[in-house]
């Protein structure tokens, strides 16, 4: 499955290219034309820490004593825009839901970030050392909180006393949108100096990739020592551990719409590391930051924040967050694409579209239109030059059957028909290629932005991030089949695609017939090709090509007014 949407990629690259630069390649150039050719990393399996290289995580503490007088308890988390579940075992972050956001349509179970699969899919924090004669709290050691509800206003403080001169706090808070503040403190009552590091910690057991994952990044994330840090899961399990050295940023796990990263102290240098273990046969991932070690001597405290991120990956919350916590780039944890300077902008025109009108589709329409207005000057330009080129479409014909066997002649009469007819051959192609950019920029926008989750359309569109469900094959459902994947084809494709084939139809043709007959494929296997992507898509390129033709449509009948006549 994996390699055919690799090869779909790679073919709807190439297909692009050819839709984009036929006009200079197969439009009567001087030269014989040709066709283009990402759960839980145990503690007790790290590696002691040494002098030589600080960077690797201490070995855990020795387990800590058993403390029957603190059972088990369960915090409730709730805000406006969270609820789970923190467990007094650990003091770990094992259960969030995002409460704006559902599984599926139709369904009330909200979508679930964290989950409490055995303790396979959590976030905390956890102090280290290495000094093995040191007590410190473990994933089993049971704290005491003051109250068993979380709330916006109302935190939670958890302790445990080592029994050995330590006692450990942990403040945990929780904001209106998707943030958890963990304050962890530590007071020294004893009567020896000790040294600790704090480590953040997300924790993941390996999911099967999203089926359209190839289009976007899902993964282990960072933004470390001022450059995005992206490693698969497929590479982290390669090479076990990776690590890094940064000051500030952040980092954690991202899916297609959620993230969960911790954002740390931007004034503190750390370790960070992606690491991957195989427990029981199946992968475990970690995301895990390491301060640097403090002393702390008798009658002292020490403490440290680290702010955690559960949610949705809205770029106004993101950008949000980003100036209240002065962490540089939180937005990229959207994958933008190497079009960062163009993705980003259409995004925040996107989301203000959306709240302007109401409705994503509509929201999409309005967008596509404003870009097409936007570029109108080099659309133009390339319509007119494309019409130029289809008007001395039968004189370049004529000549290459005259001069089938002297290419050198060929070329030099087509280049004086360009000359007298003031027709340059890459007229129609730059002004296409200058506005490709923008194309793919609105195209990855559409793709992997969380405003179309289950954003309704009109009509039968009910979740403009899923294929068109209304499929003419089996009449519309009237026939109750299952059709394999290729035939599924909705109304929205079949409408794109015959907007592609009037296009083509009003460009020039391809000189050479064999070229001519791929060409008037290409619609026929865009069709089938945008079937299965999001019907978001799908309208915005159909409205796209609906707007092309009326302008190009409209530049054939300004030049004919013009005194241009038709060979």
């Amino acid at each position: 499955m994996e390699e055919d949407r690799q090869r779909f990629l790679l073919f709807f690259a190439v297909s692009m290219v050819i839709m984009v630069g036929y006009p200079y390649f197969f439009g009567g150039h001087p030269e014989q034309p040709t066709a283009p050719a990402t759960q839980v990393v145990q503690m007790d399996q790290q590696t002691p820490e040494t002098a030589a290289n600080p960077a690797v995580v201490p070995p855990p503490p020795r387990r800590s004593p058993a403390l029957p007088q603190n059972k088990i308890e369960c915090i409730r988390l709730e805000s406006a825009g969270l609820s789970g579940v923190i467990s007094s075992a650990g003091a770990k972050i094992e259960d969030v839901r995002l409460k704006k956001y559902r599984k599926n349509l139709g369904n009330a179970e909200n979508v679930q970030v964290f989950a409490n699969r055995g303790g396979r899919y959590f976030g905390h924090t956890r102090w280290t050392t290495d000094d093995p004669h040191l007590t410190l709290p473990d994933e089993n050691s049971r704290w005491k909180a003051d109250s068993t509800k979380l709330s916006e206003g109302s935190p939670v403080t958890l302790a445990w006393d080592n029994g050995d001169g330590l006692l450990f706090e942990k403040r945990i808070s929780v904001d209106e949108n998707y943030l958890i503040t963990i304050q962890d403190r530590v007071k020294n009552y004893g009567n020896r100096t000790v040294r600790l590091r704090l480590a953040a910690m997300v924790n993941r057991e390996f999911e099967k990739k999203s089926e359209d994952s190839f289009s976007f990044y899902e993964g282990p994330i960072g933004y470390l020592d001022g450059k995005l840090e992206e490693v698969s899961y497929e590479d982290v399990a390669k090479k076990s551990r990776i690590e890094y050295s940064t000051r500030g940023g952040w980092f954690g796990i991202t899916d297609k719409y959620w993230l969960v990263a911790f954002i740390p102290d931007q004034n503190l240098q750390q370790s960070v590391s992606y690491r991957h273990a195989s427990d029981g046969g199946r992968g475990t991932y970690s995301v895990e930051s390491l301060d640097e070690a403090i002393s702390l001597a008798p009658s002292q405290e020490i403490s440290r924040v680290n702010h955690l991120f559960t949610g949705a990956k809205e770029i106004k919350t993101l950008d949000m967050y980003e100036g209240k916590l002065r962490v540089k780039h939180f937005d990229m944890a959207i994958d933008f694409g190497c079009l960062y300077i163009l993705t980003k902008p259409l995004l925040y025109t996107l989301a203000y579209t959306k709240d302007l009108v109401g409705n994503m589709g509509l929201g999409i329409i309005l967008i596509t239109l404003l870009i097409k207005l936007l570029l109108l000057p080099l659309a133009n330009k390339s319509y007119r030059s494309m019409n130029r080129m289809k008007e001395i479409q039968p004189k370049i014909q004529a000549l290459q059957k005259r001069y089938a066997d002297d290419k050198a002649k060929l070329g030099q009469e087509i280049s004086a028909i360009y000359k007298k007819e003031a027709i340059s051959p890459l007229g129609g192609c730059l002004p296409t290629l200058l506005q490709s950019p923008v194309l793919f920029a609105l195209y990855k926008v559409l793709y992997v932005s969380i405003e179309m989750r289950q954003a309704p359309f009109v009509g039968w569109i009910h979740d403009l991030s899923l294929p068109d469900p209304l499929l003419i094959f089996n009449l519309f459902g009237l026939i109750p089949i299952d059709l394999p994947g290729f035939l599924q084809v909705g109304i929205w494709p079949l409408l794109m695609g015959l907007t592609m084939f009037l296009q083509q139809k009003m460009s020039p043709s391809p000189p050479d017939q064999s070229q001519a007959n791929v060409m008037l494929l290409m619609p026929l296997m865009f069709t089938f090709m945008f079937a299965q992507l999001p019907s978001g898509l799908v309208i915005y390129w159909t409205f796209s090509n609906a707007l092309g033709i009326m302008q190009q449509y409209a530049m054939m009948r300004a030049d004919a007014r013009s005194g241009r006549k038709k060979s």
